[in-house]
């Protein structure tokens, strides 16, 4: 009976929004920070698994992020491990303010990669702009993979890009889905 009684709230609370299901995607954490327009904050982006390729799992090498500039400037976490790297987009404003910056955490060597069976959270210092409004983070996972038909090393990609609710069908070596993305709120 108490078993019933769980089950039936847990899916009572699904279905009014109290208790979200886990995304096997690129999520984001604020941890408490805030979400309030115009306000400094952080945002943690976590990495819930690694790439496939012919039914095997690989780690991540490389983690990439394009950060509107309706985040400001970010500034990337530190990760023991990883070279981090800030690169302003080309593309920019009548202000000459860029359009968006990519931040991409690169393992310093195989033994950093991330274990694709695990999850992993990079974080961002952001000044969030003063129109509150949804921003999404477009990411992008690189792993490594060893195909024995070539014998050489292959790249494969998950890239979190899609912002207006479509799907792409995956490639041989690149999987899409939905970006992740915060609200943030007026003060």
């Amino acid at each position: 009976m108490k078993k019933k009684v769980i089950a039936v709230s847990a899916a009572f609370m699904l279905s009014i929004g109290f208790i979200a299901p886990a995304h096997a995607h690129v999520g984001t954490q604020m941890r408490g920070n805030s979400l309030v327009a115009g306000a400094s904050s952080r945002v943690y982006l976590s990495l819930g698994h690694g790439c496939t390729y012919k039914e095997v799992q690989y780690a991540t090498h490389i983690f990439s992020v394009e950060v509107p500039a309706a985040a400001g400037k970010p500034t990337p976490e530190f990760h023991q491990g990883f070279k981090a790297k800030v690169v302003a987009s080309k593309e920019a404003d009548s202000a000459n303010v860029p359009a968006y910056y990519t931040v991409t955490w690169t393992a310093k060597s195989s033994s950093w990669a991330i274990d694709p069976y695990t999850f992993y959270d990079f974080g961002l210092k952001v000044k969030w702009d003063k129109s509150p409004q949804k921003i999404a983070f477009k990411t992008t996972q690189q792993c490594s993979a060893y195909d024995t038909s070539t014998r050489s090393r292959k790249a494969l990609y998950l890239k979190w890009h899609i912002t207006d609710g479509s799907t792409m069908a995956a490639t041989a070596d690149t999987e899409f889905g939905p970006a992740p993305t915060v609200t943030t709120v007026a003060s």
